[in-house]
């Protein structure tokens, strides 16, 4: 099992992700929230650091192991959940099984809500892991076995299952206005209604050409 694996566990049979922005999943320890409460009781995101004058921030890379090297280089540059988001990409990429499971947990939280997330970063860790999930990209260094990728199958989902693919589905108008590309969140939504609509499962099946 490899990095596409332990994503995909993590979205197949792990119910404690159909609570990603709502249960205590949502804030692993260390992480601050992207909002705050204001004292007159509204609530204010908080922008991240600017750049030096005459300095435009460089573009996050797309793929997990970019961003790993990215973020050990600068690990405020994606915001307070930085860190987070670097450690637990690390543990994806573990031997351990147990370890890529729990990197999962911290992980997706994380990239779904986008708290505590630069936006930019956010968009760009969205679309390394689903890229991956779905072959458009490889998964790096895969511990052991063959690659393996999400694919809608027959069946009815379980509810944690179904529950959580609307989860995303409702969320893909923030994620593009975040930068998400309109084609993937079209590709990804494609993939997902039949699951939210309880007509078909989630299956995982080796990666076409893996």
């Amino acid at each position: 099992m490899e990095l596409v694996t332990a994503i995909a566990a993590a979205v197949v049979g792990l119910s404690a992700l159909v609570a990603a922005t709502t249960g205590d999943d949502a804030h692993p320890a260390g992480a601050t929230p992207a909002t705050e409460t204001a004292t007159d009781g509204a609530t204010s995101t908080p922008a991240p650091a600017p750049s030096p004058a005459g300095e435009s921030a460089p573009a996050p890379p797309q793929t997990v192991t970019g961003l790993i090297a990215d973020l050990t280089a600068r690990p405020d540059a994606a915001g307070p959940a930085g860190s987070l988001l670097r450690d637990g990409l690390q543990g994806l990429l573990s031997g351990d099984e147990g370890v890529r499971e729990r990197s999962a947990l911290q992980v997706l939280p994380i990239v779904i809500s986008g708290q505590g997330l630069d936006p930019r970063y956010a968009t760009a860790t969205r679309l390394a892991l689903f890229r991956t999930m779905t072959g458009l990209a490889p998964a790096p260094s895969a511990p052991t076995g063959p690659p393996s990728c999400l694919q809608v199958g027959r069946g009815t989902p379980p509810a944690e299952v179904q529950n959580y693919a609307g989860q995303i589905v409702d969320q893909l108008p923030a994620w593009q206005a975040d930068g998400f590309p309109a084609d993937e969140a079209a590709r990804l939504q494609e993939l997902l209604t039949p699951v939210t609509d309880g007509r078909a499962t989630l299956d995982l099946v080796p990666c076409s050409g893996g």
